[in-house]
């Protein structure tokens, strides 16, 4: 059976964002109707979208999209809507941290500085990725 042709997109992404997605999706991420991560990225690249938060180029997150998508679907790429991906997986990324952060508090007695320094160990995540004290203000505000 023959591949089919696909087109790779390497979105720029924060470093958090980055090892987040290796721990969710491997080394790239190959879109499909099927699962979250394909379904945003069809959505990200299918609408236009507000200006957002700049993203460095110098780290991206290939993301392999077949040609079938891009033809029904009618993508449109430019650098906002390549933002929309890294602050969709950023929020992603937060609401998982917020949802271990209050299990761990609340079920197991686990401070919560400690819960996140857990969840950030899992993915890989250090202090050069993405401040600790920057979790912890979200933690404070959404937990």
């Amino acid at each position: 059976m023959s591949e089919k042709p696909t087109i790779t997109v390497h979105f720029p992404v924060k470093p958090h964002v980055y090892k987040f997605l290796q721990k969710k999706v491997g080394e790239k991420l190959i879109v499909t109707k099927n699962n979250f991560y394909g379904n945003l990225v069809l959505d990200v690249l299918s609408k236009r979208y507000c200006v957002l938060e700049s993203v460095g180029d110098d780290l991206t997150f290939p993301v392999d999209i077949s040609l079938r998508y891009m033809t029904d679907f009618g993508i449109y790429i430019d650098k906002n809507i390549i933002r929309k991906f890294n602050a969709q997986i950023d929020k992603q990324f937060k609401e998982e941290m917020r949802s271990y952060v209050s299990i761990n508090a609340n079920a197991n007695s686990l401070p919560k500085a400690e819960a996140v320094r857990q969840f950030t160990f899992h993915y890989n995540i250090t202090e050069e990725d993405i401040k600790m004290e920057t979790l912890l203000k979200d933690i404070v505000r959404n937990v």
